[in-house]
């Protein structure tokens, strides 16, 4: 088998078009990895929108940077939106403690970004958005997918299935069927008109609202403001007394523009799952997001390079090798999940807040620091720290 052409090992004659790898999510993982794969495959990546953004806070944190620089890929000005942040305010609402935390996030407009993305995929990849992945089946060389799109539904046989289709994973649930015994989350998030600057990013802990955290972006003009919830039954209350307990904190929510939702995972171990036969998963439909911050992008882009270099012999053993490569990523997701003992625990994460560790001061009582104004703090009486980064 050619590397440039799997067909004679996946195509199941007369059914469609072939494509040596069909990639369901056209996100930063499934973008990134149709970009790699195309080097030496004829790939079709399908995405089930044709606009609309992730609910994401849209945050490119310093790990997703440094795989940014290695793509040598840069930000273009139309895809940053303002302001640039520097710092990090964490606030416990329970006990009134916080702290700022200098951090450098990278604050893009997410639709904007995706798109980019998109962008800089070679001519080799066949990209079609409002087409929707149904399922698949296995076929005498391959397997054969549907997919629904403008036309109808579509049958089309490919040497391998990529999902990478976020929390809610079609082609997991379909070549898993283990989405209900995954430790996942609703995030909800709103955007209400800006009425005041705001120079930083706010994360909020309070036990009665989630177990995980909640966050809050100056996006332009308006404010993004979010949480992830266990559980769907009370998630819409959680997040109205979230906008209530915020508006105390001396943010000025202006005029709601705008609410989404969607799945958030939070992955322990066994919530990771790469794939298994033909069909393959990256990003958070692998389970490959940070369970203490909710960061996703470095992780898509780390889980897109290493099944492509899996795939750079087009052999029986891609999956092993892929597992192999994906190893660090599972070590970090533990080291992650340790973390977020201490960060989720009320009495450890306030036992940090009063010490001060790396923090950039003042802050660490339940009132507002002194030599801190709220012409200086952005908006709000007091500053910051660093849970993660909502960007997806």
């Amino acid at each position: 088998m050619s590397e440039r052409n799997m067909e004679s090992e996946t195509a199941e004659a007369g059914r469609g078009t072939d494509y040596d790898m069909v990639v369901v999510g056209a996100g930063p993982a499934g973008a990134t990895f149709a970009r790699l794969a195309a080097r030496r495959y004829r790939v079709l990546l399908v995405d089930r929108r044709t606009e609309g953004v992730k609910c994401c806070g849209g945050l490119v944190a310093p790990d997703a940077q440094a795989q940014l620089a290695r793509f040598d890929i840069g930000i273009p000005k139309r895809v940053v939106a303002d302001p640039q942040l520097f710092y990090v305010r964490s606030v416990d609402l329970e006990t009134g403690r916080e702290r700022r935390y200098q951090r450098h996030y990278t604050n893009v407009d997410r639709g904007a970004f995706d798109a980019y993305l998109l962008e800089l995929l070679p001519r080799g990849v066949d990209f079609r958005s409002g087409a929707r992945y149904l399922g698949h089946r296995e076929a005498d060389r391959g397997l054969v997918v549907e997919i629904e799109g403008k036309g109808g539904v579509e049958e089309i046989s490919c040497g391998v299935l990529v999902g990478a289709d976020g929390a809610f994973s079609r082609v997991r649930s379909k070549a898993l069927g283990d989405f209900a015994s995954i430790r996942k989350y609703l995030a909800v998030q709103g955007e209400f008109v800006r009425l005041d600057p705001v120079r930083h990013y706010a994360v909020f802990f309070d036990r009665t609202l989630t177990d995980f955290y909640s966050w809050l972006i100056p996006k332009d003009d308006a404010l993004i403001l979010g949480g992830a919830f266990r559980g769907e039954e009370d998630a819409r209350g959680k997040f109205e007394r979230l906008v209530e307990a915020v508006g105390r904190k001396g943010y000025r929510l202006g005029a709601r523009t705008k609410i989404d939702a969607c799945f958030v995972l939070r992955p322990r171990l066994r919530d990771i799952r790469i794939g298994e036969g033909k069909v393959a998963l990256i990003g958070e439909a692998a389970g490959f997001i940070s369970p203490s911050s909710a960061e996703g992008l470095s992780y898509a882009y780390a889980s897109a390079v290493a099944l492509a270099r899996a795939l750079e012999r087009p052999d029986a053993a891609w999956l092993a090798r892929y597992r192999r490569g994906t190893a660090r990523l599972r070590l970090n997701i533990l080291g992650k999940n340790l973390k977020g003992i201490v960060m989720y625990n009320r009495f450890l994460r306030n036992l940090v807040f009063m010490s001060g560790i790396g923090s950039l001061g003042g802050g660490g009582t339940r009132r507002s620091a002194e030599g801190y104004p709220a012409k200086d703090s952005g908006g709000a009486r007091n500053e910051d720290d660093d849970a993660g980064s909502r960007a997806g």
